[in-house]
């Protein structure tokens, strides 16, 4: 397979890359002026584009580390994440969350590994 890279605005740096079948990501709100909640559905949307970017899906995800600005979060994140994810387990990707510092007002990253 073609490697397949989407840069980011920001310089120096891809949203996603593919490389054979192993897909990295990273994905993040559009817009730091909204709450936790809309920061964390534009972050899963823009992960669910750049899986799809490179032929991936949600199923195809093997491991994910979510940042957020405030531990307080991980409650509504655990609830969004399980309506975002599905119900079939044998789709559940690892995932760890740890509490970080973000630039720009963004209060939720996401970094992801799959396959296609």
């Amino acid at each position: 397979m073609q490697d397949l890279r989407w840069p980011s605005s920001a310089g120096g740096r891809s949203r996603v890359v593919a490389r054979g079948a192993q897909v990295f990501a990273v994905a993040n709100a559009s817009d730091p002026e909204l709450d936790f909640d809309g920061q964390l559905s534009q972050t899963l949307e823009m992960l669910d584009l750049h899986l799809a970017h490179v032929g991936a899906t949600r199923a195809a995800l093997l491991s994910v580390q979510i940042f957020l600005v405030d531990m307080q979060h991980k409650k509504q994140l655990d609830t969004a994440w399980r309506a975002w994810i599905g119900e079939d387990s044998a789709a559940w990707p690892q995932r760890a969350v740890v509490g970080a510092q973000l630039d720009g007002g963004l209060l939720v990253e996401i970094v992801a590994q799959a396959f296609r």
